[in-house]
């Protein structure tokens, strides 16, 4: 865990019952108003750019309200991550983000003994993980890419997605780490559900079972925008770059989207970084090799992409 800022020296981060002040916030133009901290958290991300989906944040708003555990399902480059992040900054909520993986170990999320020196006398003391501070803080905690973690890990999580009842058990000290109330979980996964026909293209992916799923109250479906929505999305990032050519790669990755000849992602990430180069270098087709058709899966998939790139802004003409 990382601190994204500092807390102002003498900033109290709770009122007199141990709870921190809210007020209420309006999400971007959605019309969704959510409670945040009336005072900004020093773990809150970073504004940044960004425009919010109306429907996906009603849905996190949704399970916010319910109490319950919410998953981001959707294609890699879909704003999954993002949209969890950037809600937070707004509401000025303190943000954890676990990065699944192999490497992901128990030890991480509730703690480990480690030896210390007290005075020249070295011992062994108990330093409690991430999750466990993040639950007894009430931060917002994000599983990113949950699908990509160890079956052990996500037999320690269960507990801690119990509705009504979160809690985690630390063994080497005997404490139980209950939640306040203003923790709250989220998740992602590219193979979730459905979904799951992806796993081939996600390599590290596993299954999850239907008991773990089940703690996850809503799954949200993030999948990529259209294309008047996906250009004002784009926009944000490069406000100065012409709208004709932001309107034309949107028309690009739709058409690719949509060709069966083509099996590679076109994430709107993606996007957005062929409109940041060609921003900075005023070379479409140069901006589009060093963003995108270095990255596709296949020689055939390069060639279809650079074609509907040619056709599009008339680039073989």
């Amino acid at each position: 865990m990382t601190n994204q800022g500092k807390r102002k020296k003498g900033a109290p981060l709770f009122d007199h019952a141990g709870v921190r002040p809210h007020k209420n916030v309006k999400i971007g133009d959605t019309g969704v108003v959510m409670p945040g901290l009336a005072e900004r958290h020093f773990l809150s991300p970073k504004p940044q750019p960004y425009r919010f989906p109306k429907q996906e944040v009603a849905e996190v708003a949704a399970g916010l309200t319910l109490g319950t555990n919410v998953m981001l399902t959707g294609p890699t480059g879909c704003g999954k991550t993002s949209l969890i992040a950037r809600l937070a900054s707004e509401l000025g909520r303190p943000f954890v983000r676990f990065n699944c993986d192999g490497e992901t170990r128990v030890s991480n999320l509730r703690g480990m003994m480690r030896p210390t020196s007290d005075d020249g006398v070295l011992s062994l003391k108990f330093n409690p993980g991430d999750l466990a501070i993040a639950m007894r803080e009430g931060y917002w905690v994000l599983f990113d890419e949950i699908d990509a973690a160890l079956p052990s890990v996500l037999f320690v999580l269960q507990p801690v997605l119990e509705e009504g009842n979160r809690a985690l058990h630390i063994p080497e000290t005997g404490e139980t780490v209950e939640a306040h109330e203003d923790f709250a979980v989220f998740a992602t996964g590219n193979t979730i559900g459905y979904r799951a026909m992806a796993r081939a293209r996600h390599a590290g992916t596993h299954s999850l079972n239907a008991a773990f799923l089940d703690r996850f109250g809503i799954v949200i479906d993030c999948g990529y925008p259209e294309r008047k929505e996906e250009i004002k999305r784009i926009q944000c990032h490069v406000p100065d770059l012409k709208i004709d050519f932001i309107d034309s790669a949107c028309r690009v990755a739709n058409k690719l989207r949509q060709d069966k000849n083509f099996v590679s992602d076109f994430s709107t990430r993606r996007l957005i970084q062929w409109c940041k180069v060609m921003e900075l270098m005023g070379d479409g087709i140069r901006a589009a090799e060093l963003t995108i058709l270095r990255k596709l899966e296949s020689p055939t998939d390069a060639e279809v992409a650079k074609q509907a790139i040619n056709r599009q802004f008339g680039y073989d003409k």
